[in-house]
């Protein structure tokens, strides 16, 4: 048992024998309310109106939402109920190794299959800006314990900013607020939300500009 396990068990110990206070709770929702596959699919939401209306753009949608979010979801609770995985947000950083690389294989498939089917711009540039945030995820993540919620935020509320202008000022108050939560659960450090946010909200925001719709 690593060092981390043991820290883990601790803390989980602790948690029993004292009655959360009203923030740990409040962070427990919004933790539970932000995390990446629903933050995740909350960018493909933003992305909708400005797609083109044809017959075509729904199953763009579709394969994007199973190939990127549903079916590494589906590969965690599978590893979950063989009991490979303590929860399904991971707070093990050993027990993500494995599911990034899935996330990621999946990933390269969706920005393939959009790029070979002539998809609208926005997915393929989502998809590619996915596929590249899981690499370097996967690669920090054998050293370092980097924040996915905080990722995943930042890249729902860059996207939100760059299409809709200050409208998205809401969703951009998520970034903080869900850094909080994972500080406040113990999940992760200030550094380590800091870092997820910073990189998540660089990559797309990167892509974005550099390919323009």
């Amino acid at each position: 048992m690593t060092i981390e396990h043991l820290n883990q068990s601790m803390i989980d110990q602790t948690t029993t024998l004292v009655r959360p206070v009203w923030d740990e709770r409040l962070a427990y929702w919004v933790s539970q309310v932000g995390c990446p596959p629903l933050t995740a699919a909350a960018t493909v939401a933003l992305c909708l109106p400005r797609l083109p209306v044809t017959g075509w753009v729904w199953l763009w949608v579709t394969s994007y939402l199973c190939l990127v979010i549903l079916a590494p979801v589906l590969y965690l609770v599978w590893l979950l109920k063989q009991g490979r995985i303590t929860d399904i947000h991971l707070r093990v950083r050993e027990e993500r190794v494995k599911p990034l690389l899935v996330s990621l294989a999946l990933t390269l498939l969706a920005w393939g299959l959009l790029s070979a089917a002539a998809a609208p711009r926005l997915l393929i540039i989502m998809a590619a800006a996915t596929s590249l945030q899981t690499a370097l995820f996967f690669v920090i993540t054998t050293h370092w314990k980097i924040s996915l919620h905080s990722a995943s935020a930042a890249a729902m509320a860059v996207l939100a900013w760059m299409l809709y202008g200050s409208v998205a000022l809401g969703l951009i108050l998520t970034v903080p607020l869900i850094a909080w939560a994972r500080v406040r659960l113990d999940r992760h450090t200030l550094g380590q939300t800091v870092a997820g946010a910073a990189l998540g909200g660089t990559i797309l925001a990167g892509l974005l500009l550099a390919l323009p719709l």
